[in-house]
This record gives C-alpha cells, structure tokens and sequence, in this order.
C-alpha cells in the first residue's frame, strides 16, 4: 500500500512539473508576440511631420481661418488634436495677433494678419442741379459700402484727361449742359475702386453740345472686357495718347491691385507640396473704339501659372476685370473670387 501511495505521488509530481514547464513555455512564447507586436505596430506608425507658417493672412470682418491653415506642412497628424485659441483676435481690427497651437504636448506659434485689401463696394446715380447751384461727389453717391464697415471717403477722380491730354476738373461744370462725371470711394486703408461714371445734368441738361474729335466712345463689346475707361463724355481720346502714363496708370494700377489680392487668395489654400512656384502674368491693352480712331480704354488681363517640380507647366486660372472690378474667368481651378 504504501509502495502504490508513494508511486502515485511521484506520477503527480511529475505531472505538474511538466504543465508548469508546458505554461512558462506558452507565457514566454505570448510575451514575445507580444513585444513583435508592439515593435510592428510602431514601425506601422509614421512619425508626424510638422512645419509651420510665419503667418495667415484674413480679410477684416471676414470669417477666422480654420487651424490647419497655420501649418505649412502637416502629415500624419489628427486635427482633433490640434489646440488653438482665437480669444485674444479681433477680426473687426487690423493688425497681427500672436496664435499659440498646442500639438501632441509641444507648443508652436505664428501669427494671424488682419487686412483690409478690398476696395469699397460703389454704385453711383446721377443728379440735377439747377443753373448757378453747387454740387460735390457725395451727390452721385447711391451706395457705398466696405467690408471695414466704416464710412466710405467719395471724391472726383482727379486723373482723368480731355481728348487733348488734359486733367479735367469734375467740380467745376457750371453751364447749362449734361456732363460725364468720374467717382472714387476710397477707405481707411487707401483702397480705391476703379473711376465709376455719373452724369451732372445742369438745367435742363440740353446747353451742352459736345463734338467728338476722335470719334465717339463705342467698341467692340464682343472682342473686349473693358477693365478701364478713359473716354470724355462718350467721346474717345486720342489715340496716340495710349501710351500716356497718367492715362493708362488707372489700368496698371488695376492690374497690380489685383494681383496682390490673387497673391493673398493663393496663400490661403492648402496647395499641393508638388508645386515649385506660382507665375503670375499681367497684360494690360489698349481698346481702340469702333471706328479706329481714337482710344476709349484698356483690357486688364491676368494669368495663373504653377510650375511643379518636374517642370511640368499649369494654368489655374485667367480672367479679364471689367470696369467694376469683378473678374471675368475663362479658367478658375481653384475657384477663386
């Protein structure tokens, strides 16, 4: 009996001794997966790549730019992540506002620029004055308003030249007649729009009589998208003057203005890494009226190119302004103003 006892003992033992080694073998062989696992797991996982921009650039009263746009890189990044506050902006101001962004435990800064880049929006009417009253460019003012939400400062466009190349003073009609009239409205941030035409009719507007010497101010409205008009009450200038730079300086001026402002819309995407440059073309061109014989203004065109880095070439964007400043496109990849 004690013979069996003591052999069924050392049977259990044994039993036990090999489950132990048995289960120590599947924990050693669990812990390793384990840490295979873990190792592959992290090498699945890209290190995030963070790069960020001096500064965004927004329109005043406009709305504030979403976070992501203060990276100038971000990859493998969730934005749920990103931390930034706007407490310290005043979009209503102009001015630049410090942004701290908070992103896996670091801190990173840029700058928000508020700007005012965007002339006033002006429509204008005319306006009847009996002979010997007084007018000023408030009266052919219908409406104006700018996106600063402050008033508009309206004046007579003190550029405009006779068909002879002369400056014409608009506050100084006081004869009977019906004349042609240029406004501007500028705001508090030197933005000016584009000379707007009104008529003065000074009794009852018939003593006026004006003859053309260059031919009068039509054009082929389906060859042009008319950006600047220079013409003086209908009647086109001379034509040798299109190269005058106090005359063709509204249509140079319009180009600039507005490539500035396509420069700034640029800025604001989230482009393609791929892109090497932007190529930004201007073209301003006299208008000729209709019989040849005079000038009556200018074509403001302007073109959007990338380059990428393999050198490939792509237009993005083309369009004519018109004389009220808004632009015609042909070509709007990115859906631009």
């Amino acid at each position: 009996m004690s013979k069996f006892f003591n052999q069924r003992v050392k049977g259990s033992s044994s039993n036990l001794i090999k489950m132990l080694i048995i289960g120590g073998v599947f924990v050693f062989i669990l812990i390793i997966s384990l840490i295979i696992l873990l190792v592959v797991n992290k090498d699945d996982s890209p290190d995030p790549i963070i790069s960020m921009r001096e500064k965004v650039t927004i329109e005043i009263n406009s709305e504030l730019p979403d976070k992501e746009l203060f990276f100038a890189e971000l990859q493998n990044v969730n934005s749920n992540d990103i931390k930034i506050s706007f407490d310290n902006v005043d979009i209503s101001k102009i001015g630049s506002y410090p942004i701290e962004i908070t992103l896996y435990n670091k801190n990173y800064s840029s700058m928000l620029e508020v700007i005012d880049s965007k002339s006033p929006n002006l429509k204008t009417k005319n306006y009847q004055i009996n002979i010997g009253e007084k007018y000023d460019a408030e009266d052919f003012v219908d409406t104006c308003t700018d996106n600063s939400k402050e008033d508009c400062n309206i004046k007579f466009y003190n550029q405009a030249k006779d068909q002879q190349g002369n400056i014409i003073d608009y506050s100084s009609y006081t004869e009977e007649g019906s004349y042609k009239v240029e406004i501007v409205a500028e705001d508090s941030s030197g933005n000016q729009t584009t000379p707007t035409e009104a008529t003065l009719i000074i009794g009852s507007g018939l003593g006026n009589s004006t003859v053309c010497n260059y031919g009068n101010g039509e054009y082929d409205t389906n060859s042009y998208i008319l950006g600047v008009n220079v013409t003086q009450n209908n009647c086109a200038l001379d034509l040798n003057l299109y190269q005058n730079a106090d005359i063709s300086k509204p249509a140079y001026d319009l180009a600039t203005n507005d490539t500035k402002k396509l420069n700034k819309e640029i800025n604001k995407l989230n482009l393609d890494g791929n892109i090497y440059e932007k190529d930004v073309h201007q073209l301003v061109t006299p208008v000729l009226n209709s019989s040849g014989t005079g000038l009556v203004g200018y074509t403001v065109h302007i073109e959007l190119n990338m380059v990428y880095n393999d050198g490939s070439k792509e237009t993005v964007a083309s369009y004519y302004i018109d004389t009220n400043g808004k632009r015609i496109y042909s070509i709007n990849k990115y859906n631009l103003d």
